[in-house]
């Protein structure tokens, strides 16, 4: 037992001995160390491993911040390399001069896709190439670019005081093999819509073209529809077009269609790879063109406003533009799509009020127009096309007499005849500008003499169903003599001459037909529906008919039709059209 008291003695007084030293130990760690040591602790536990040379990377260099630029900017200068100083320079949205350096500067805007010029009066209208004479007068805006510049060649004589301006209404080629027949029997022949139109409007007009005196500026405009994407999508369509378009001596430009966009982006992107800007402008002469997309879409199928309407945007860019344009000059609004009349209307059009025209509008955007136009002294001239008739539409508008040129179509009836739906045949316009004024304007048809401004019929005559007698209530078997003069509008003079003594013809003015062209159209046209060229079509207005009641049976009678630019033109009455079918609206025979 006292063993056992002295082990449990022996074993407490070695617990304290080791408790002892554990509390100095402790004590002796938090002890406050020398200063030295503290330093030399934090630098040995910060030193970093060395890697091998061979596998140790260096620190890429951090790039400068680049601030992008908020505008894009440029130069013009002519060929010598000389400033050009107020030119109009745009990007679709904002227009601006260039400065005394030729140099521009436009803010940068996610929506714009180009940057393009207004050409000069006294140069060149620069061209796509040597064989495709079509208008390039703009840059593609790319991501990353800020910097576009222009160079622009001088006219060796400077703006020039007298040029004619061609214009094509809708050559609207497809890609579909339209019906068509050339010869006098009804055997239709597939020739492809763009062979149709270099083949036979093309070579037309650069006949007319070497008609000219040698040296004769010539220039060109399409009043949109340059394709229509019928028989399915071709994206080659626009690029074939152009330059079948720019393959004569003409240097030429385009307004925008419905056909050549029908709501699809795909579709006016092609326009624009191969055409430029929608919205732009150019100086010939003392006139300054301008040029617009005024087809607006809208609803789940691709139906358009008519007449045309513009954007807010769009309206202001015009404002700018014309507020840098001489007000010196004449302005000649180009564009698809009439503005005063239509039956497809904005909310905001307003109706015409006419009698004759019940269910007509004219655009929400006329009075805004004519407020801009109003203020040039060399006054103003309005381009369209659309519609597939040809019609100078005149209306009164704010107290101003309007006149609205409406351009009938390159293609007529859709290529699937020689005329269009108003009996106007197949073809163009040549307008002759001297410094402000528009001297002269004739229409030509296709492979037409220039002479023939008329066809002539009677009232009588059964086209298949059709008589203009019974579409326009005239007394049936008096002989009446029906002239249809294809440009004639209320400036005109048309009278029919009986044995010698001149007497009026009178003018039919309001919505209806054609009883030639609605008759051949009945039992020919095979891609279109009757409705585009009947009384159905309640588009259509006819404004060029004039007929006359002979006072004697057997009577010599010849018409005479005398235009507002010191004209004359005269057809017999032996000329009158009786075959409903086998004749010029169903093939050419070339003079």
């Amino acid at each position: 037992m006292r063993n056992r008291y002295m082990f449990a003695a022996i074993l407490t007084a070695i617990c304290c001995i080791a408790a002892i030293v554990y509390a100095l130990h402790i004590w002796q760690d938090k002890k406050p160390q020398p200063k030295q040591n503290v330093v030399r602790r934090i630098m040995t536990s910060r030193k970093p491993i060395q890697k091998p040379k061979a596998t140790q990377k260096k620190k890429p260099k951090a790039k400068p911040k680049v601030t992008e630029q908020p505008f894009i900017s440029g130069t013009i200068t002519d060929t010598e390399g000389n400033p050009m100083t107020d030119v109009c320079v745009s990007n679709g949205i904002v227009c601006m001069l260039t400065d005394s350096l030729g140099k521009y500067q436009l803010p940068k805007d996610s929506t714009a896709r180009f940057v393009y010029y207004t050409v000069p009066a006294d140069c060149e209208v620069a061209v796509h190439s040597a064989k495709d004479r079509t208008a390039h007068f703009y840059q593609p805006i790319v991501k990353g670019k800020t910097k576009y510049d222009f160079t622009l060649k001088k006219l060796p004589g400077g703006a020039e005081t007298s040029y004619r301006m061609i214009v094509i209404g809708d050559p609207q080629v497809t890609n579909a093999f339209n019906p068509y027949f050339n010869t006098a029997d009804d055997n239709h022949v597939e020739i492809s819509d763009v062979e149709r139109f270099a083949t036979e409007t093309m070579v037309d007009i650069r006949r007319t073209i070497r008609s000219l005196p040698q040296g004769t500026p010539v220039y060109g405009l399409s009043m949109g529809d340059d394709v229509q994407y019928y028989g399915g999508y071709n994206p080659l369509l626009e690029r074939q077009i152009r330059e079948v378009l720019g393959s004569s001596e003409m240097r030429l430009f385009s307004v925008i269609g419905n056909h050549d966009q029908d709501g699809n982006p795909e579709y006016l992107h092609k326009w624009e790879e191969n055409w430029g800007p929608t919205d732009y402008s150019f100086d010939r002469g003392n006139e300054h063109y301008v040029c617009f997309n005024n087809v607006h879409f809208y609803g789940k199928y691709p139906s358009y406003y008519s007449p045309g309407e513009l954007s807010d945007r769009q309206m202001e860019w015009l404002r700018q533009d014309l507020s840098l344009t001489p007000k010196s000059k004449k302005v000649i609004l180009c564009y698809h799509i009439p503005l005063t009349f239509g039956n497809n209307p904005f909310h905001k059009a307003q109706p015409l009020n006419i009698a004759s025209e019940k269910g007509h509008y004219s655009s929400s955007r006329l009075s805004a127009l004519l407020s801009m136009l109003l203020e040039f002294k060399g006054g103003y001239e309005l381009f369209c096309g659309h519609t597939h008739f040809a019609i100078n539409h005149e209306i009164n508008h704010d107290g101003h007499h309007i006149i609205e040129h409406c351009h009938a179509a390159a293609c007529g009836n859709i290529w699937q005849s020689n005329i269009n739906i108003c009996g106007t045949p197949n073809g163009y316009y040549v307008y002759t500008f001297k410094n402000t004024r528009l001297t002269s304007c004739y229409y030509k048809g296709t492979f037409w003499d220039v002479q023939k401004q008329m066809t002539l019929f009677r009232a009588d005559t059964d086209f298949n169903g059709e008589s203009y007698a019974a579409d326009w209530n005239l007394p049936h078997k008096r002989g009446i003599i029906i002239a249809n003069v294809f440009n004639a509008d209320s400036r005109w003079r048309i009278t029919a001459e009986e044995d010698g003594v001149e007497y009026p013809m009178q003018r039919i003015n309001s919505r209806g037909q054609d009883a030639f062209a609605t008759g051949y159209h009945r039992k020919y046209a095979m891609a279109t529906s009757y409705h585009f060229i009947s009384k159905q079509n309640s588009y259509l207005i006819m404004n060029h008919l004039y007929y006359y009641e002979p006072k004697n049976a057997g009577s010599e009678i010849r018409i005479i039709a005398r235009d507002p630019y010191g004209h004359t033109f005269t057809e017999s009455a032996e000329e009158i059209t009786v075959e409903p079918f086998h004749n010029y609206a169903h093939y050419y025979k070339e003079e």
